[in-house]
């Protein structure tokens, strides 16, 4: 089926949402078609089904962006989040069971046993993440809400777009919303003021990490350990000093005084492309919203009017440590911790929640891969001490730190010759390793049809399809060859990925 007979199907089939399959197919120019995956032939070409359809249909994978599979949700999560960074950006989910000069190897409950070129392995992490996974996406829209200040009783109701407006552009009474589209979060950049809140998330020592993308300027508001207290909202009946009645609290670009508004007692940090903030939000015992900005020594970044990045903020409510990393790099610390019993840590995040805002106007942003989990107190990620010529290798206690040459893996033990003699390691008990620079392959290009599944909690293997069913695809990999690919633990087939920040976006930013 082409492209056009394709959009007019989508234009004339009328289902009820609740008799749609919770397979999403996107096409690459943005339109989306409900139905039920059936697998890939030669072409590469998907087969689709649709209740309304009497026979399967065909598409050229080359028109698709990606398949949303059970509408995000696996029919089986993997069961642990060890894994395996290659070059290419493949992050592949399984069991360490081997490692010689020449090759890694890893069992996985999707595609059995993988023998990878150790070249080709950037990373190795038993025990990653210092902690117990709680959030990795998005795949689900509805697990996500949105919050204004100026509707304090919840968003209202979607407008239908007039006709010859721009659909990115609310009405006069109608606030702005995130898009979701495959899995990542789109502010359209146009008119600011919604946030995109995620309650009950956050444990007590955690790791919040996401991918950013933005266009033109950056002024992003993360807030953390939020519990998204309410202000008192004021009397519409009173007057103010003037004698005017009150307005309800809106948004003004770049005001910080909104933000306790939409996350109550949370801590706010405040990304630009040249500098940081951070700040305490509360709700006053008045019921008043309060700002405090939270000192630090250096605050600059340097992030550019367009770009991407991997943040990561490590936050301790017990012990008041803050800390973020900008891919990987260490970049500020902030401590809300006493020196004493008379001056007691003073950590202003009551909540689990956290959330994200846009500050300025025509500011597109995409968030994508958000990961929470656990925090071990560790410092560091080996990344932060990566070198050309040694391997890293990071305990899980956090701080310990080793460098030399990983040798073998036997029996549960890793080997590593350092300059002070050889160690030995209960994989249980390591982090994560970072090997050698110069002993790493040089990244090649995908190949035109190339395929990228996604699996949860964790994990992206990429190759060429050559065929498939429902369940199952089989993939052709230039660095660990063919596989079949149980698709139980899959959440999303990636056809158009791409690493170009233009590139990677829906065509509406």
């Amino acid at each position: 089926m082409n492209g056009r007979i394709a959009l007019s199907w989508i234009a004339s089939a009328v289902v009820l949402a609740a008799a749609e399959s919770p397979d999403l197919l996107r096409f690459s120019n943005g339109d989306q078609l409900h139905g039920t995956f059936q697998g890939l032939k030669n072409g590469p070409q998907a087969i689709w089904l649709r209740d309304d359809v009497a026979a399967p249909v065909e598409f050229k994978t080359s028109q698709l962006r990606h398949i949303i599979l059970r509408g995000g949700r696996p029919l089986k999560s993997l069961a642990s989040l060890s894994h395996v960074a290659l070059v290419n950006g493949d992050r592949i989910p399984g069991t360490i069971t081997g490692l010689d000069e020449k090759t890694v190897t890893l069992a996985t409950t999707y595609a059995g046993i993988l023998t990878i070129p150790r070249e080709q392995v950037a990373m190795l992490a038993p025990s990653p993440l210092g902690g117990r996974l709680h959030y990795h996406g998005p795949f689900v829209e509805d697990e996500w809400k949105m919050g204004h200040a100026a509707f304090p009783d919840g968003m209202p109701p979607v407008q239908p777009v007039a006709e010859g407006k721009d659909k990115d552009q609310p009405g006069p009474d109608q606030p702005a919303r995130w898009v979701f589209s495959g899995s990542a979060w789109y502010w359209p950049g146009k008119v600011s003021g919604t946030a995109l809140l995620r309650e009950n998330t956050l444990p007590d020592r955690s790791i919040l990490r996401f991918d950013l993308s933005w266009k033109n300027r950056l002024s992003l508001a993360v807030g953390f350990h939020a519990d998204f207290a309410k202000p008192k909202q004021p009397n519409p009946d009173d007057k103010d000093q003037k004698g005017q009645p009150h307005r309800p609290i809106g948004f003004v670009p770049g005001d910080s005084t909104i933000l306790p508004v939409l996350f109550g007692n949370s801590y706010i940090l405040q990304i630009f492309s040249t500098h940081l903030m951070l700040f305490r939000t509360s709700i006053n015992e008045d019921g008043a919203p309060v700002v405090e900005r939270v000192q630090v020594s250096g605050n600059s970044v340097r992030l550019g009017d367009t770009g991407k990045a991997r943040l990561e903020i490590r936050s301790n409510r017990l012990t008041g440590e803050i800390s973020l990393f900008i891919d990987d790099e260490f970049v500020a610390q902030w401590s809300e911790g006493g020196t004493g019993p008379r001056d007691p840590i003073r950590y202003a995040g009551k909540g689990a929640g956290f959330g994200f805002l846009v500050q300025t106007e025509d500011s597109p942003v995409k968030i994508s891969d958000i990961m929470v989990a656990e925090w071990n107190g560790m410092p560091d990620s080996a990344r932060s001490l990566q070198v050309d010529e040694q391997d890293i290798v990071l305990l899980a206690n956090g701080t310990d730190r080793f460098s030399g040459k990983v040798t073998s893996l036997q029996d549960g033990k890793l080997g590593l010759d350092g300059k002070y003699g050889r160690f030995l390691f209960q994989l249980d008990d390591i982090a994560e390793i970072r090997f050698a620079r110069d002993r790493l392959a040089k990244e090649t290009e995908a190949a035109g049809d190339n395929l990228i599944i996604r699996l949860s909690p964790l994990g992206q293997i990429s190759g060429r399809p050559l065929s498939g069913s429902a369940s199952s695809i089989h993939l052709l990999s230039p660095v660990y060859g063919e596989m079949n690919f149980n698709l139980e633990s899959a959440v999303m087939l990636d056809f158009q990925p791409s690493n170009n920040i233009s590139d990677d976006w829906d065509e509406q930013f």
